[in-house]
């Protein structure tokens, strides 16, 4: 949205904020949040985001996933918030097997260190309507985001309610675009899309991810520190490029999967919403790749050498400082491999307490 905001505006549709960082903010502010996880106040960042919308002679669209697990004091804020207008809600829906390495593979690139068979046992253990149903804190947070009908239930008190579809796998690259379009009232035509930001990472990564926020932990920098160092500059910039030989997470979608989709899509169906595409689109399918617990301690020792390399380099572009750490030869086996991990978490905490240095 943000890379055609020009476009957009010419057809009467407004993208409100200069950048995304600004929708976020103004989200954080409404869920009653003082500061993003970095350390700015978003403070009035609602406020500010509803006046340029109100000011807007058409549709706006804000879109934040932090807004699907907001609780009914959020949800009636924002539908009361805009002047003489009440907001349509936009879901989107994929299928729940896709999410769910999606999803472990986000919340640890967010400072979890869950491990994939502990965060795949809470996420069954933990779906709504079984009846032995056992809360733990990985699955409340996975269907705190991830229970469709939920948040449907919720969301739909806001506003007139759409869902939107996510195709299956071998779809046309542009039919969610579509969708999503149909959904808003734009015209997709001409619009350009950026190379994705969000790319997955390979399994024997995510795993050096997963064991570098332990370490971390360990050390009392517990995330958010090093938010921007470990998420954007790790996880989003430098491992994606580290991953082309590193095979991604798979999930053979479990059996329990088909049967909680046919109780949700039916369950959707009755409500009054208006659907873009088909419930069908969220019959579960294989996610193909590698189960992460086959991953070996080589991987994950490579993986966090290369990591530890290409951290270093980086910040040795932006700082030019000799104090940096300097290079490892972990060796081989297990123990090398937590000595690759603890290298990089050196790494991060050299930076955080130089930082704290700078700022002091």
């Amino acid at each position: 949205m943000y890379k055609n905001k020009d476009l957009l505006a010419e057809r009467g549709f407004l993208v409100p904020g200069a950048r995304w960082r600004q929708q976020i903010e103004a989200v954080l502010d409404v869920k009653g949040r003082h500061k993003h996880p970095e350390g700015d106040s978003v403070t009035g960042a609602w406020d500010r985001l509803v006046a340029e919308v109100d000011e807007w002679d058409g549709t706006a669209l804000i879109s934040v996933e932090l807004l699907a697990p907001a609780g009914p004091e959020t949800v009636d804020r924002v539908a009361k918030s805009f002047r003489g207008v009440t907001p349509e809600i936009v879901l989107s829906l994929r299928d729940i097997n896709r999410q769910i390495p999606s999803m472990w593979q986000e919340l640890i690139q967010n400072g979890a260190d869950w491990t994939w068979p502990e965060f795949v046992s809470a996420v069954n253990k933990s779906r709504p309507g079984t009846r032995e149903r056992r809360h733990s804190r990985p699955g409340r947070r996975f269907w705190s985001e991830q229970d469709m009908v939920a948040i449907a239930r919720r969301w739909g008190q806001a506003g007139p309610l759409h869902l939107v579809t996510v195709p299956p796998p071998g779809s046309p690259a542009t039919l969610l675009l579509e969708r999503f379009g149909a959904a808003m009232g734009f015209d997709p035509d001409g619009m350009k899309s950026p190379p994705p930001k969000n790319t997955s990472l390979g399994a024997a990564t995510v795993e050096v991810l997963r064991e570098l926020n332990a370490e971390l932990d360990r050390r009392g920098l517990a995330f958010p520190a090093a938010m921007g160092l470990r998420k954007h500059t790790l996880g989003k910039r430098l491992m994606p490029a580290l991953t082309a030989d590193d095979p991604r997470i798979g999930l053979q979608a479990p059996r329990w999967t088909q049967s909680f989709t046919r109780d949700q899509a039916a369950e959707l169906r009755g409500l009054d919403a208006t659907i873009h595409g088909d419930l069908d689109d969220l019959t579960p399918v294989d996610v193909r790749g590698i189960d992460p617990r086959k991953v070996t301690d080589k991987q994950v020792r490579d993986a966090a050498v290369a990591s530890h390399a290409a951290l270093r380099t980086d910040l040795n572009k932006k700082l030019a400082d000799p104090t940096i750490p300097g290079e490892i030869d972990p060796g081989e086996g297990r123990k090398a491999t937590a000595r690759a991990v603890s290298a990089l978490a050196d790494l991060v905490e050299w930076s955080v307490r130089r930082e704290e240095l700078v700022r002091t």
